[in-house]
C-alpha cells in the first residue's frame, strides 16, 4: 500500500431499526440537479458509493419497521461530505387509517434534493391499501401532492406500490396566479406529473424487486423583472432501479441495475444557445456469497457502470463519457459476538473520453484500488458501522 488516506471514505451509518441503502425515490429537484459531470471531482466516485451504502446484514429491516431513522455519511473529497438523512414514523389515526410521516434529506456529488412527506393512508375493503400526500415547502408554487396506491405488504410475498404525483400542484395548474403580486413569477407552460410503481416479489423462487419513476416533460416560464434573467426551461426525467436474487444452500447471488437520467433546456431571451445538459448513469452488479460459517460470508461482486453528459452551446457541443468497471471482494466475520467486522479490496479501471470543451474537470482515465475495514456495533436499537479506507 502506497498511502493511507485518512478517513477518506469514511462510513458512518447510524439507524433505529434500519437497513439497507432505501429503494429509489426521486423529485423534480432531483432531476433538476442532475450533474454526472461534476462526480468526477472525485476521482474514487464509484468506490466511495459502494462504500457508503447500508450494510446488506441489515436486511429488509427498514421497509418493515414502522418508526425508524438512518444515516449514511461518508468522505467523497477533503471539501465534500455526503450526507443522507432519512425518517420514518408511522402515527394511528382511528382503528385502521393512520399517517406516514416521512422526511429526506440528500446531499451528494450527483444531485441535491428533499422533502417531508405527510402521507394519509387509509384500506378500503377488498381494494388495498389507499393514500393522500401532501409535500409542503415555503414556496407554494413547488408544494407537491400525490395519490398513493399500495396491494400487499412488506411482510407478504406480493407486493405492489403505485404512486401518481402532481409536482407543484399550485403552480398554475388550478389557479390563474401563483406569484404575490408584484413578484416575479415562473409559471408552467406545460405542467410536470411524477407517476412511480414499484412490483416486489418474495414468494417461492428467484426474489425480485423492481421500481421505475418518471418526471414527464415540463415547461416551465421565468418572468422576471430583469429582462437578462428572463428564459424558459424544458425538463424531463426517468430513475429505476431493479434486483433479483436466489438462494441455494450455502450460496446466494444477485443482479442488481440502477439508473437515472435527466434532459434539460434553457431558452434564455438574451443568450444564444439552448443551454442543453443531458445527463444519465447506469450501473449493474454482479454478486456471488457464500455463507464459510453461522456468522462468516465471502461475496464477490462485479460492477459495471456507464455516465453521461452532453452540453450544448453556449458552452460548445461536447461530450463526457466515463465507463468504470470494478471487481470487489469482501468477507464479513466476527471480531466479537457484538462486533461484526467487514474485510475487503476492490479496483477500479475508469475510462474517460473527454469532449465538453473544458465545461467540466475531470481526473482522466485512471486506475484506483483500495482495501477497507469496516466495524460494527449495537446499542440497543441503534446499529452503528464506520469504514476505514487505505489506497493501494
Amino acid at each position: 500500500m502506497s498511502r493511507l488516506r485518512p478517513w477518506a471514505a469514511a462510513l458512518l451509518v447510524l439507524a433505529l431499526l434500519v437497513t439497507r441503502a432505501p429503494r429509489a425515490h426521486a423529485s423534480y429537484e432531483e432531476f433538476e440537479t442532475l450533474d454526472i459531470g461534476r462526480q468526477e471531482e472525485d476521482d474514487e466516485n464509484l468506490l466511495d458509493h459502494v462504500l457508503v451504502a447500508s450494510p446488506e446484514d441489515w436486511l429488509d429491516d427498514w421497509h418493515t419497521a414502522p418508526r425508524a431513522f438512518r444515516s449514511l455519511q461518508g468522505c467523497f473529497t477533503s471539501g465534500q461530505w455526503y450526507l443522507d438523512h432519512e425518517l420514518k414514523l408511522k402515527v394511528p389515526m382511528g382503528d385502521t387509517a393512520y399517517m406516514d410521516l416521512g422526511i429526506r434529506e440528500v446531499s451528494d456529488d450527483e444531485a441535491t434534493y428533499g422533502w417531508t412527506s405527510f402521507d394519509l393512508r387509509f384500506p378500503i375493503a377488498n381494494t388495498g391499501l389507499w393514500g393522500l400526500r401532501f409535500r409542503p415547502l415555503f414556496d407554494k408554487s413547488r408544494q407537491d401532492v400525490g395519490v398513493l396506491y399500495d396491494a400487499g405488504t412488506a411482510a407478504t410475498p406480493f407486493q405492489l406500490k403505485a404512486e401518481m404525483g402532481f409536482e407543484d400542484l399550485f403552480n398554475k395548474l388550478w389557479a390563474l396566479r401563483q406569484t404575490r403580486v408584484g413578484d416575479d413569477s415562473e409559471p408552467y407552460e406545460k405542467h410536470p406529473f411524477e407517476p412511480a410503481l414499484r412490483v416486489i416479489w418474495r414468494g417461492r423462487g428467484p426474489h425480485a424487486d423492481v421500481g421505475v419513476r418518471w418526471l414527464t416533460s415540463s415547461r416551465k416560464r421565468f418572468d422576471t423583472r430583469d429582462p437578462a434573467l428572463r428564459r424558459t426551461e424544458r425538463l424531463w426525467g426517468n430513475k429505476g432501479d431493479a434486483q433479483i436474487s436466489q438462494t441455494l444452500g450455502a450460496w446466494n447471488g444477485a443482479i442488481r441495475a440502477q439508473m437515472v437520467q435527466a434532459s434539460r433546456f434553457e431558452d434564455w431571451e438574451q443568450r444564444t444557445g439552448d443551454h442543453h445538459r443531458f445527463a444519465r448513469r447506469w450501473r449493474v452488479e454482479l454478486a456471488v456469497a457464500r455463507q464459510l460459517a453461522p456468522n462468516v460470508r465471502l461475496t464477490a461482486r462485479g460492477f459495471y457502470q456507464e455516465r453521461t453528459q452532453l452540453y450544448r452551446p453556449p458552452l460548445g457541443n461536447g461530450a463526457l463519457s466515463v465507463i468504470d468497471r470494478m471487481p470487489m471482494i469482501d468477507i464479513t466475520f466476527p471480531i466479537h459476538r457484538d462486533w461484526p467486522s467487514r474485510l475487503g479490496l476492490m479496483r477500479n479501471r475508469v475510462t474517460v473520453v473527454d469532449d465538453s470543451r473544458s465545461a467540466v474537470f475531470t481526473w482522466g482515465t485512471r486506475v484506483e484500488t483500495r482495501a477497507f475495514f469496516s466495524l460494527g456495533k449495537q446499542f440497543g436499537r441503534v446499529r452503528v458501522q464506520g469504514t476505514e479506507c487505505f489506497e493501494c
